[in-house]
This record gives C-alpha cells, sequence and structure tokens, in this order.
C-alpha cells in the first residue's frame, strides 16, 4: 500500500474519492506534512506486520487508511477509526480493515488510523504521541472535507478497546493544543463510537496494560486524572454510542458505564449497550450470541442522529407512484412534540427478555414483555401485541420506536389504561441458539418464518405463555395486534383471521405480504366480513404518502370500504420510517380497550 504525503493530498486524493467506488480499494496518506511533532528518529524501530495475525507494531510514521464509500451510496459521513491494542500495537483487520468495508456498506467513508504507539524511543512524550495523531487525523478530514466529498459537521471518531481510550481522548481533550500544528482547524468529532473502550486510568478499572504502555509504571495523579475520560466530559462533548459486554474481564464493564454517567449528568446524548457474553475483542461480533446485534444498533442510531439515512426508507419494495383518493388524508393530528421522550418525573414501566419453548421446534425462543408501572398481581391488565419488521428484531418497537416510553407517557397523562405489550420475535426461525440466521437463505426461503409458523407461535405458544405467566384477561376484547412493515401484514393477517382472538388490530404501512391485496398472496384477507363488522372493536389502517408501499393500506382500505367494514384510515405525510409508527402507536393506544 503506498503512502503519500501531506503536500499531496489535496490533488490527489480528490481525484482517488472520485474514481475509486469499489470496497477494498484504500491508499495510505502520511499525517503529518514532515516528522511527526516530538518526534525522535531511531533507526533501530522499524515497523513490524504481523500479517498472519493481522497486527502491526512499532508504528513510528502515522498513517491513515482511506476507504471511500461507493459513489452511488455516499452520504457525506466519515468516520476515524482507531484499532486496539494495549497501546503496544494494533489490530489492523477486525478493528480496522473490517470496520471500514461495513461503515462503507452504509454510505459512511471510513479511514482507519494507524497512530503511534508510546514509546520514549521515538518520541519526546510518549503519552500525548497517540493523542496527537488522533487530533491530527480529525483535523486533515475536516480541512479537506469539500475536496473529499464529506460533510465537515458529519465526522465521527470511532475506537475499539485501547483504541476506544484514543477515541474518547480525541472526544474530550478537542479543546487541548497538544501538538505545534498551525492549521486551526476544529479538531472535536461531531460523534463518537466507543466498543468496549479503555476509558479510564483510575486504577480500580482500568486496563493495566494500556495505562502502563501509555503512561509508565508509576505515572503522577495528573496524569491519571488527564488521561481518565470520564473526569473529562462536560457538555461539549460529542455524544457516544458505547458498547460493552459484562463477562469482559480484559477491560471491565465499568469503563463505558462511568463515560455514559459522565455524559448523562452533562446532559449529553449518549447511548450505552451492555451485552451478556462476548468478552473482549470481538470486532463485529460474527457470533450468534445477543453482542452480533451491536452493529445493526448502532446503525440505527446513526440513522436517528442523521448520519445515514434509514435503509427501509431508502429502499421500498414497491417504487410506484402515490395517487391519493379524497379520503386518503389524516384522521387525526399529528401527535404533541416530545410524546416519545423519556420523563424523569413520572413513573417508568419495565421492558424484560422473557424465554419460552416453542413446541413445534423444541428450540427456546426470546421475547420481549413491557410491564407498567406499578404491575401487580392483584390486577388484570389487557395486552397488546406489537409485530416487528422485516429483519428488525424484537426490539424494534421499544428500543428504536420508544414504544415503552410512549405508553409510560400516555399512563401517565391519564389517556390509557394501564396495559401489557408483548414484543415477540416475528421470524420462527429465530431461536435463542440462532439469534441471527442468513439473510441470503431466509430470502432463498421466502421468509417462511414469517408466515403460517409465526401465526401458530403466537396463537398456540406465546398467548397461552403470557396468559398462564401474567396477570392478564384472557378474552378477544382485552387483547390487541399491531405491527409495522412486515409486521403491519402479519397483524392483518393474523388479526382479521382470527377475529374471535383479537378485538383490537392495526396495520401499520403494512408490506407486501399483508393477503390479498399485497401481491405475494392470493389468500382473502378479511374470511368473514359480517364478523368483522359485529365484533371488531377497533381496526386500525395507517400509512404515509411518501412510502413506497401506500398502495398495499390504500387497497386494503378501499376494499373495507367497499365491503362496508368500519374502520379508522389515517393517512400522513411521512415515509417508512419509525416517525409514522410512533405516531401511529399513539393514536392507535388511546382508541384501545374502551
Amino acid at each position: 500500500m503506498k503512502a503519500i504525503s501531506l503536500r499531496q493530498v489535496v490533488l490527489t486524493l480528490g481525484c482517488l474519492m472520485a474514481t475509486m467506488n469499489i470496497f477494498g480499494q484504500t491508499r495510505s496518506i502520511y499525517l503529518w506534512d514532515g516528522e511527526a511533532p516530538g518526534a525522535i528518529a531511531d533507526a533501530n524501530y522499524k515497523l513490524q506486520v504481523d500479517s498472519a495475525n493481522s497486527w502491526m507494531s512499532l508504528v513510528s510514521k502515522p498513517l491513515l487508511d482511506v476507504y471511500p464509500a461507493p459513489r452511488e451510496t455516499a452520504n457525506g459521513t466519515a468516520v476515524i477509526i482507531c484499532p486496539g491494542g494495549s497501546y503496544s500495537g494494533l489490530a489492523i483487520a477486525h478493528e480496522g480493515k473490517e470496520v471500514a468495508k461495513w461503515l462503507n456498506s452504509l454510505g459512511i467513508t471510513a479511514f482507519v488510523l494507524k497512530y503511534r504507539l508510546p514509546n520514549h524511543a521515538i518520541m519526546t512524550d510518549k503519552a500525548i504521541g497517540p493523542l496527537m495523531d488522533g487530533q491530527q487525523a480529525v483535523r486533515l478530514v475536516r480541512h479537506n472535507a469539500k475536496e473529499w466529498g464529506i460533510n465537515p459537521g458529519k465526522i465521527g471518531i470511532m475506537g475499539f478497546s485501547a483504541g476506544g481510550h484514543l477515541a474518547a481522548s480525541i472526544s474530550t481533550h478537542f479543546k487541548d493544543k497538544v501538538s505545534s500544528a498551525s492549521d486551526t482547524t476544529s479538531v472535536r468529532p461531531n460523534f463518537s463510537i466507543l466498543i468496549y473502550p479503555v476509558i479510564s486510568m483510575q486504577e480500580n478499572i482500568t486496563h493495566k496494560g494500556s495505562k502502563v504502555n501509555l503512561l509508565g509504571e508509576n505515572p503522577a495523579s495528573e496524569r491519571v486524572t488527564y488521561f481518565s475520560n470520564e473526569l473529562q466530559v462536560n457538555s461539549e462533548t460529542p455524544p457516544a454510542f458505547l458498547v460493552h459486554s459484562i463477562d469482559d474481564k480484559t477491560v471491565p464493564v465499568q469503563n463505558s458505564v462511568v463515560y455514559a454517567l459522565a455524559m448523562e449528568k452533562n446532559n449529553v446524548p449518549c447511548e450505552l449497550h451492555i451485552y451478556q457474553t462476548g468478552g473482549h475483542g470481538y470486532g463485529l461480533a460474527h457470533s450468534k450470541n445477543t453482542e452480533s446485534l451491536w452493529p445493526e444498533a448502532c446503525r440505527k442510531w446513526m440513522e436517528v442522529r442523521g448520519y445515514i439515512k434509514g435503509q427501509e426508507a431508502e429502499k421500498p419494495i414497491f417504487d410506484r407512484t402515490v395517487k391519493l383518493a379524497p379520503d386518503d388524508k389524516p384522521a387525526f393530528n399529528d401527535p404533541p412534540v416530545g410524546f416519545r421522550t423519556k420523563r424523569d418525573n413520572i413513573p417508568h414501566g419495565t421492558v424484560s427478555p422473557v424465554q419460552y419453548t416453542a413446541k413445534a421446534s423444541g428450540q427456546s425462543r426470546e421475547m420481549l414483555v413491557y410491564t407498567p408501572p406499578g404491575y401487580s398481581r392483584a390486577k388484570r391488565y389487557p395486552v397488546i401485541y406489537l409485530l416487528h419488521g422485516l429483519n428488525s428484531g424484537n426490539g424494534q418497537w421499544p428500543y428504536w420506536i420508544n414504544a415503552n416510553t410512549i405508553i409510560d407517557n400516555l399512563i401517565s397523562e391519564g389517556k390509557i389504561k394501564p396495559m401489557i405489550i408483548v414484543f415477540p420475535n416475528c421470524n420462527t426461525n429465530v431461536t435463542v441458539n440462532n439469534p441471527k440466521p442468513d439473510e441470503q437463505e431466509e430470502r432463498k426461503g421466502g421468509y417462511k418464518g414469517y408466515g403460517l409458523a409465526f401465526q401458530n407461535d403466537l396463537l398456540h405458544e406465546i398467548i397461552p405463555f403470557i396468559e398462564s405467566h401474567y396477570s392478564v384477561y384472557a378474552d378477544r376484547g382485552h387483547r390487541a395486534l399491531a405491527g409495522l412493515s412486515m409486521g403491519g401484514g402479519q397483524s392483518l393477517n393474523i388479526g382479521l383471521s382470527h377475529i374471535n382472538t383479537f378485538a383490537y388490530v392495526g396495520g401499520f404501512s403494512s408490506a407486501p405480504n399483508t393477503n390479498q391485496f399485497g401481491g405475494l398472496s392470493d389468500a382473502k384477507l378479511l374470511p368473514d366480513p359480517l364478523a368483522a363488522k359485529q365484533k371488531l372493536k377497533v381496526l386500525w389502517l395507517a400509512c404515509g404518502t411518501k412510502d413506497g408501499l401506500f398502495n398495499v393500506s390504500q387497497r386494503v382500505h378501499q376494499y373495507l370500504k367497499q365491503e362496508g367494514v368500519p374502520h379508522v384510515w389515517h393517512v400522513d405525510s411521512n415515509a417508512h420510517d419509525d416517525t409514522e409508527w410512533a405516531n401511529n402507536l399513539y393514536l392507535f393506544a388511546q382508541h384501545l380497550f374502551k
């Protein structure tokens, strides 16, 4: 991999970004124009690369490997990646190159930072060397943002393990001038992504090896405090996304916890994911355990914060022109501002994972169950079953759409009765032992796990389990079923063919799996229109006019109207996104269990 000097960057990399669109094509650039600040020449100190183990050590000339996003999907966001390695080496493959390619798949231009590793032999102050390089990397990317097709307000820093410490240091010390660089370009990242990071140098929670390699055996207390990043957070620290495993025996999970608490104390947006398993050093986590979900959670976090666009919104199943009829209009006003924001001054319910055995497969499956504030077995509660979209998992409603927060807020305002919410996994191929089935195989199989198999799982396993383990009503008048996208199609298919089981049915942005009107199944959507007229208390259809799937819901509405089946038809201007689904849950919930 050929390296070019800083003098060549603007001329060369501008062309480079415009012409390289295939994953894996990179070019390295030197961070500094000439020798790095504070560098000491040592002819015996030579770069070592262990290709078999993808390990790099004795880095004395810091480099930035460039992974341009494909031209057709580039969104202007950039992320600088700091691989880990205890400040003694760099794990350049699974915490570098592989991560860069993943970011490319999201339309993000990635840079892998091969920073100098602290050593008195090559720098006057080894503790500051990595931070110098990190600041310079941000400075370089932002200074050349226009030429490289990058939005200077969307530059993130990402780090793993000790690289996470460097990323956190860059995020908390961006006002400190640690080098002699004359360029005054801001070195503050716009956001940080910290994966099983070393955060603190405090003796009780630090990673000993990283601390010694960076600060030496007996560092001054001032240095320890300076590089304990949880003590350096303030209101200007950039928002952060953190991942850690509770069984990490290398870097204690407390590192991420104290950073998140410091962010919360300073009112800085922060999201922390703690997984039961994974240990340390798993990169993108290609396992069958729950830590393998962190890349998708991170993708969604970046989407919500506006750094990337939503996947479903970008790739609708249908792309048809919406032709509005006179009655394709809003049935209600939009929810008030803050309706899905967590409020500190009200009681909150609890979302808990619950496992059950699916008799059809003999496999353990997991769902999430929300119990309202003050849940008591001395009372009985109605239940709403909320179904997620394709490949999204049972966490989509609570963690992305904030369903539990919406319900908490409505209960606190006295607008709805306390209720239990069940978030099943709507694909029966997903089990405790197989949490992430191969997507290609799922597609080849026609997503059968979302079809009849899930209907049977819901009716014969999930509902009986809930009614035998929770204090709930067990009659149709206290059961509701609703879903979004593919889950919307499932809700309509199951609910309208089992009116004796559900009195309330809702489909939000329903997908082409919707029977009869989605284009994938000729099965009748509503086998008994008369029963629907007589027994359904609420039938809810909703979709936004910017949704490529609008025609599915529109056709269902037109059929129900023709058959004289009472229903709500709510059309707004949203797309196939979480705003649409959150809004409709807020409205739908207020019509339940009256």
